[in-house]
């Protein structure tokens, strides 16, 4: 057998760093040599690596799953995560008349009216709303309804249901008092994009205005690669003006090549998800002279930037680093319940993330 090509392989290894499931350690006197020597660095599981080594799915969409159970069971993460790691039960029919009318269900039914377009909280609607149908008994009235496959969300709520039964065995699965975390806050849209966001990282991409004020669409952009919403996607045609509001990042699981560059789905985040979510908080660059935060220590330091005051930056981090530290020990013991302290810094990542203000 060839090995795969190397480029394959960075990626692969990238991609286990942005999530933390790998970190540099000490080759073993007898690991065997690949590459020339010194060349190629030796990498071993971290603790949140071996949690998300026994989860049935995407290292990405694994780390979704532990975040919503650290953050005391945030139902709409699992599901997205269910979802993501099988295939979309919105039907998508052949016949134009009917994919017009199916479109036009889902987004009527599925998609909030009071905050920005989510193709990813929109599958959680759908799950939900079948799931109160199937419990009912009317759930083939309301799929026909909803232009919704009944078979597809069956096996996703299998799948969810895989997640749970293994964050239970395992232990990691935290409960909180409605003193310490309010139910409506952990219900919150903010929160559970947010969460979405830290297992997607860093499929992310900024919401600026285009040269021309009048103009409403905003332009996508990562870097220097320009980037459009899918027409398939339920954001497309719904994001006038969001480059006006704080939704300024949005996140996504997958994109695509054709005649552009193409993404299949869409969240769009505020800054307090980027600031607590965003890469590795060794990689967080405070600048003071320009009162700003960057984010990323290659090409991405340059485009992953945010307007941040000096001590607000420097806050920031010291609470990343106390998260990241819970994360670790939570992780290296899973059934061991969260202390008081660790505790306090959960809620105040989830206080944080309910600061929010949508107007620019």
């Amino acid at each position: 057998l060839d090995p795969p090509p190397k480029p394959r392989i960075d990626q692969a290894m990238a991609t286990l760093k942005a999530t933390g499931a790998v970190e540099e350690g000490q080759r073993p006197a007898n690991a065997p040599q690949w590459g020339a020597h010194g060349e190629d660095a030796w990498y071993v599981a971290t603790p949140i690596g071996q949690c998300l080594a026994r989860l049935p799915c995407d290292i990405r969409l694994g780390k979704m799953v532990l975040y919503g159970a650290l953050f005391g069971g945030v139902d709409a993460v699992w599901t997205v995560a269910a979802t993501l790691s099988h295939r979309s039960p919105l039907a998508a029919p052949f016949a134009e008349a009917k994919k017009l009318q199916a479109r036009q269900a889902h987004c009527t039914e599925l998609l909030a009216r009071d905050a920005p377009p989510s193709d990813h909280m929109a599958l959680n609607t759908a799950y939900m709303r079948w799931d109160e149908a199937r419990k009912s008994g009317h759930v083939d009235t309301f799929c026909r309804k909803m232009w919704l496959n009944n078979q597809v969300l069956q096996t996703i709520r299998d799948i969810r249901k895989d997640f749970l039964d293994s964050l239970k065995s395992s232990g990691f699965c935290e409960q909180y008092s409605r003193e310490e975390l309010p139910v409506q806050e952990l219900r919150s849209t903010h929160l559970a994009s947010a969460l979405i966001f830290a297992g997607l990282y860093p499929n992310l991409a900024r919401v600026d205005p285009r040269p021309d004020p009048t103009n409403k669409i905003p332009n996508f952009s990562a870097g220097g690669e320009q980037l459009n919403v899918h027409p398939g996607s339920l954001c497309h045609g719904r994001v006038d003006n969001l480059h006006r509001t704080n939704h300024r990042w949005i996140c996504f699981h997958s994109k695509m090549r054709t005649s552009k560059v193409f993404l299949r789905d869409c969240t769009f985040i505020m800054p307090h998800a980027l600031l607590l979510f965003g890469g590795d908080t060794n990689s967080l660059n405070i600048h003071p002279a320009e009162k700003s935060l960057s984010i990323g220590l290659g090409a991405e330091k340059g485009w992953i930037c945010m307007y941040v005051a000096p001590r607000v930056s420097a806050a920031v981090r010291q609470l990343r680093h106390r998260f990241e530290a819970l994360l670790r020990r939570k992780a290296s013991n899973p059934k061991q319940p969260l202390p008081p302290e660790d505790r306090d810094v959960i809620i105040a990542y989830v206080a944080v993330l309910g600061c929010v203000d949508c107007d620019s």
